[in-house]
C-alpha cells in the first residue's frame, strides 16, 4: 500500500506542533509497517529530522500556499491526478487544511477547534474561512481522527455529520531528547515555575501571572519562566509590582535539550489554558518528573490523568492554591511526579501508529 501524508499548510523547516506530531507518527509508521509513504509538504529532505531524512520516506515537496482556502479548492481539483501519478492508495491529511478528494481512502486529523471555541481571538472572516475548509475536508474524509476525547466532543457539537466516522487516537510526546542529554543545568538558575507556549488568548497567561504575584509574597525566591512568545507582554502587564515583574523570565528559540532540562528542574509546569486540543507539554513534563498543575477545562485533565493537580483557570486564587500545594508539600510533589510518570507512559506513538494504520485499509 502507498500512503500520501498530506501536510501542505506548514512552513518548511519550522517544527510546529502539527509538524512534530506528523513526524513522530511517520517514524513509527515506517518502522511498524511495510507500506510506502510519501510526504507532501514544504519540507525538504535536508530539513527533516534525522530519523526521517535517512529513511525510505519519499517526498513530494510543494510550496506553502499564500491563501489556504484557495489551495484546498486547488487540491480538490488536482489531487486525484496526483494520486494516480504516484500510485496512492490512501491519504492522511495531517490537519484539515488538506484535500477532500483523491485516492480510495482519506483520513483527516483534527488537532483542535480553536476557531469555534475561541472565535474572538481568530476574527470573523478567518472563522468563516476556516469553517468552510473544515466542512469541505471533513465531509470528504472516510475517517476523522481527533487527538483527544475533548476534541471529539467538540467535533460532535460543531460537525455532527462526523459522528459516524470520528475516532480518537491520542498523540504522545514529541520532545526529541534522551535522558542522558538532559543531565546539564537548565538555562536559568534557582526555583521557578514553568509555562510553555505562545501567549495566545486560550493560554490564559494573565491568570497565571496573577496567581504568581499572589504566591511571590510567600515565596520571594520563586521565578516564573515562560518559554514562548508574548508580543503583547500579557504576563508582565498583568503583574503590578515591579519587583515581581523582574522575576518573569522569557525564553525563545531554545532547543529540545534545553526544554527537557527546564522541565526536569522546574518546581511545576503550570497550564492555565481555557482551551486545548491535546496539550503536549503535559506529557513532556510528566516524562521528566516535573509536577503538573493544570486547568480543569477542555483536554488538559484528560491528558494529565491522575498525574496533575487541577484548578479553575478563571480563578487566580484557585490557581495559586493548586500551585502552593506543590511548593509547600514535597510528599505531594513526589507523589504527583510518580503518578505523572505512570500517566505519560500510557501515551505511545507505537500504539498510535497501529491505530492509524488500521484506518488505511
Amino acid at each position: 500500500m502507498r500512503i500520501l501524508v498530506n501536510m501542505p499548510s506548514q512552513f518548511g523547516g519550522r517544527p510546529s506542533g502539527v509538524a512534530r506530531v506528523t513526524f513522530c507518527l511517520l517514524e513509527q509508521l515506517l518502522e511498524q509497517t511495510s507500506h510506502d509513504y510519501v510526504l507532501r509538504s514544504p519540507w525538504t529532505r535536508e530539513q527533516l529530522p534525522a530519523a526521517l531524512r535517512n529513511s525510505r520516506l519519499a517526498l513530494e515537496v510543494t510550496p506553502r500556499p499564500g491563501f489556504i482556502i484557495f489551495d484546498v479548492f486547488r487540491q480538490a481539483l488536482t489531487m486525484p491526478r496526483l494520486c494516480r501519478r504516484l500510485g496512492i492508495d490512501a491519504i492522511l491529511n495531517a490537519d484539515p487544511f488538506g484535500t477532500p478528494t483523491g485516492s480510495k481512502r482519506r483520513v483527516t486529523i483534527v488537532h483542535d477547534l480553536y476557531f469555534k471555541t475561541i472565535p474572538e481571538q481568530i476574527g470573523r472572516r478567518a472563522v468563516f474561512t476556516i469553517n468552510v475548509i473544515f466542512q469541505m475536508v471533513l465531509s470528504g474524509s472516510h475517517h476523522v481522527v481527533s487527538v483527544s476525547e475533548a476534541t471529539q466532543r467538540d467535533l460532535a457539537k460543531w460537525y455532527p455529520s462526523t459522528a459516524g466516522k470520528a475516532t480518537t487516537i491520542h498523540s504522545a510526546s514529541t520532545l526529541d531528547v534522551t535522558p542522558s542529554e538532559e543531565t546539564g543545568q537548565p538555562p536559568v538558575d534557582g526555583h521557578y515555575l514553568l509555562a510553555v507556549g505562545n501567549a495566545t488568548w486560550n493560554k490564559n497567561f494573565a491568570v497565571l501571572a496573577d496567581a504568581f504575584a499572589k504566591l511571590s509574597k510567600r515565596h520571594p525566591d520563586l521565578c516564573l519562566v515562560h518559554v514562548g512568545k508574548d508580543d503583547d507582554e500579557e504576563i508582565r502587564t498583568a503583574i503590578q509590582d515591579p519587583t515581581v515583574k523582574e522575576r518573569v523570565i522569557r525564553l525563545q528559540g531554545i532547543d529540545d535539550v534545553q526544554l527537557g532540562a527546564l522541565y526536569r528542574h522546574a518546581r511545576a509546569l503550570v497550564i492555565p489554558s481555557l482551551y486545548e486540543g491535546f496539550c503536549l507539554p503535559v506529557l513532556e513534563a510528566q516524562e521528566r518528573d516535573c509536577p503538573v498543575v493544570c486547568s480543569n477545562l477542555s483536554a488538559t485533565p484528560e491528558i494529565a490523568g491522575k498525574g496533575a493537580i487541577t484548578f479553575d483557570p478563571r480563578n487566580a486564587d484557585d490557581a495559586a492554591r493548586a500551585i502552593e500545594a506543590i511548593l509547600t508539600d514535597e510528599t505531594a510533589a513526589a507523589r504527583l511526579r510518580a503518578l505523572g510518570k505512570v500517566n505519560a507512559a500510557q501515551f505511545s506513538w507505537k500504539t498510535a501508529a497501529k491505530a492509524y494504520s488500521a484506518l488505511f485499509a
